[in-house]
């Protein structure tokens, strides 16, 4: 049975400041009596602060941008986000307005990802309120503690990343939660790169982000081409337009349109590599990892992969991390088998849990890729890499 902490050990504001936000965890992501406060016409300073605390609108916002990455709900991600902004940068009213606004988002994704964890979450409610005060001091110790550089207040900075990925590719971030993490990290312009293709609700929720935060976004489009018997691939920018709405309208065309349905069937084309691959390490490499690790895995399932991939394209590295985590729960049991045994004294049981550790570090996703999911450790499977004369998508022909 946990001990609930002293509140000898903290100020009793930080216990209210928790109690507000895992009165939000528990009633989920969207209960009633707050969600209309997510309306884009009241202000944070309005009737807003007579029905609700600025923590809970907060902490509200946050629990919505990280409560799912399913397509289908970006319009909520993107009401949100809004929202966040509005309510961070109405809570730091001193000079140091932006820098504060980026700690306060960073402590109170932790103190949401933190629950169950009471000591921890009250550690960083307590931070959360000495840096809604807005003391230089204060923030520049929580930008150093998260590894955050100071950015200057004018937002003039010169800060780019130039290949990133959300969760319609092998990311892990819907569009909305990517560009709120650039913007945590002081981040103005971000190249987000699609394979193949693009969905155009996708860029108008990327685009829409993009606006709220004050982010330049360029669009890029990974593509092949046969070139001396191999494929050479190739971003396309989406570049001089005169504002989103004049994008928008460009990938409305009807030869976009057809590009982007070619360029669909190439994803299709890779894909089944994919999960051809799936099932090779089902039939050969999963017996040998069984060995090797000293433990007895169950197939992997085709749908199950497909579901955890979500909305992006599978791919390689979707692969390896699902079988990372399949191993890793069957070590997790085997370590808490270990910690339970009575019949081990302290020195075996010492033993027997580091050799837990390094099984642990053999599954490391580079290594599972080139051990077992590269096409030269699949010479049976139709290799996706080089180019053939026939079963190609038109595309990859030209």
């Amino acid at each position: 049975m946990k001990k609930k902490p002293s509140r000898l050990f903290f100020d009793p504001n930080d216990h209210k400041l928790l109690g507000i936000v895992n009165d939000v965890l528990k009633r989920g992501t969207r209960p009633q009596t707050l969600s209309s406060l997510m309306a884009p016409y009241m202000h944070p300073h309005g009737i807003k602060e007579m029905a609700a605390a600025s923590g809970l609108r907060i902490a509200y916002a946050i629990v919505s941008l990280l409560g799912s990455l399913e397509a289908g709900k970006a319009d909520d991600r993107i009401v949100a986000l809004r929202s966040l902004r509005a309510e961070v940068f109405s809570s730091s009213t001193t000079f140091y307005h932006k820098n504060t606004a980026r700690v306060l988002m960073q402590i109170m994704k932790d103190l949401v990802r933190s629950k169950g964890d009471a000591i921890q979450q009250l550690q960083l409610a307590h931070d959360f309120r000495m840096v809604y005060t807005g003391k230089p001091r204060m923030v520049r110790a929580q930008l150093a503690k998260y590894h955050l550089l100071e950015m200057p207040e004018e937002w003039n900075q010169f800060a780019f990343d130039d290949h990133v990925h959300d969760a319609n590719t092998k990311g892990r971030k819907s569009p909305t939660h990517l560009l709120m993490d650039a913007w945590i990290k002081g981040i103005r312009k971000l190249t987000v790169v699609y394979y193949n293709h693009v969905d155009l609700e996708v860029v108008e929720e990327l685009l829409e982000a993009s606006a709220i935060l004050d982010i330049h976004v360029r669009i890029g489009i990974e593509l092949s081409s046969r070139f001396r018997n191999k494929f050479v691939r190739f971003i396309w920018e989406l570049e001089g337009f005169f504002d989103s709405h004049n994008l928008l309208q460009f990938l409305q065309e009807p030869a976009v349109q057809e590009m982007m349905t070619l360029g669909r069937q190439v994803s299709q084309y890779q894909q089944r590599y994919v999960l051809d691959v799936l099932h090779a390490f089902n039939t050969t490499h999963r017996k040998l990892l069984d060995e090797e690790l000293a433990v007895e895995s169950q197939p992997l399932d085709q749908d199950e992969f497909i579901h955890f991939v979500g909305a992006g394209q599978p791919s390689l590295l979707h692969l390896a991390k699902y079988i990372q985590n399949r191993y890793h729960g069957l070590l997790d049991e085997e370590i808490r088998r270990i910690g339970t045994d009575a019949s081990l004294d302290s020195a075996r049981q010492e033993e027997q849990l580091r050799a837990c550790a390094k099984k642990m570090n053999r599954l490391d996703m580079e290594s599972l890729i080139n051990r077992f999911l590269q096409p030269c450790r699949n010479p049976g499977l139709h290799d996706p890499t080089v180019p053939h004369e026939e079963g190609l998508p038109p595309l990859m022909n030209l």
